[in-house]
């Protein structure tokens, strides 16, 4: 726990993808964190990103689940816990409260669209960490 009452626990290793223009709508395995660049070239579209997870142990009835990403993945959409549709934070458009919809094992999926031939002032992709974060409420 840090000194603003958040615990952060990171989203990095392997997650599933979808690239974009996929045909055969088989995910491939990825560690993350990666940049758009590096995972799709110059290729421009929507890429479908998941990952499964545990709910955090020993979590407590008056603590909030979000789960925040970093700005510069492109247009972020479709952001599902459990495939069940979340919207952000009015607050933070990059943050989303998972706390109602958390089983004990979980899947994350989201969509990203991305153009690295005109958005070349963001990295796009999951280029950071994604954090699920522990709010005292």
């Amino acid at each position: 726990m840090n000194d603003t009452g958040v615990h952060r626990i990171r989203l990095k290793g392997p997650w599933q993808v979808l690239p974009p223009n996929a045909n055969d709508q088989e995910f491939e395995r990825h560690s993350m964190p990666q940049d758009w660049r590096k995972l799709f070239g110059e290729t421009a579209g929507t890429a479908i990103f998941r990952r499964n997870f545990h709910t955090p142990s020993r979590l407590e009835s008056h603590e909030r689940v979000i789960i925040h990403v970093l700005a510069g993945v492109g247009e972020l959409m479709n952001f599902k816990i459990n495939d069940i549709e979340i919207s952000s934070s009015s607050e933070d458009p990059l943050n989303f409260d998972v706390t109602e919809h958390l089983q004990d094992f979980n899947l994350l999926q989201f969509s990203l669209t991305f153009d690295p031939v005109t958005q070349t002032d963001i990295p796009g992709g999951l280029w950071e960490t994604v954090f699920l974060e522990i709010h005292q409420a």
